[in-house]
């Protein structure tokens, strides 16, 4: 009968140490360098890209708040104008008949 030190001749950790030496096959160091390099080219052209991208939408965003104020300010405008007349009209009716005036809310 063999032992089982018998049909293992070489110590357990020299086989480890045999199993490791294989060398698993490889890119080449200069191909993953090239690799990483137009990784990096993408992205910053991406962040480039957005950037500019995100400045255009500013740019939109400011010009149409602008125009949104300015519509703002007419409109307020407007309102002013309008009451002024409303309160115009209410007192000319007031003055005009007194008997409707009564009968009319305000006066």
């Amino acid at each position: 009968m063999c032992s089982s030190a018998s049909w293992n001749s070489s110590p357990p950790g020299v086989l480890f140490i045999r199993q490791q030496g294989k060398k698993k096959p490889h890119v080449s160091m200069t191909l993953r360098r090239k690799r990483l390099m137009l990784i990096r080219r993408r992205r910053e052209l991406r962040r480039a890209a957005g950037g500019a991208e995100m400045a255009m939408l500013n740019l939109r965003l400011h010009l149409e708040n602008r125009r949104i104020l300015a519509e703002n300010e007419r409109l307020r405008e407007r309102a002013g104008a309008l009451r002024r007349e409303n309160l115009t009209l209410r007192a000319n009716l007031c003055k005009a008949a007194p008997a409707l005036a009564e009968a009319a809310p305000g006066c």
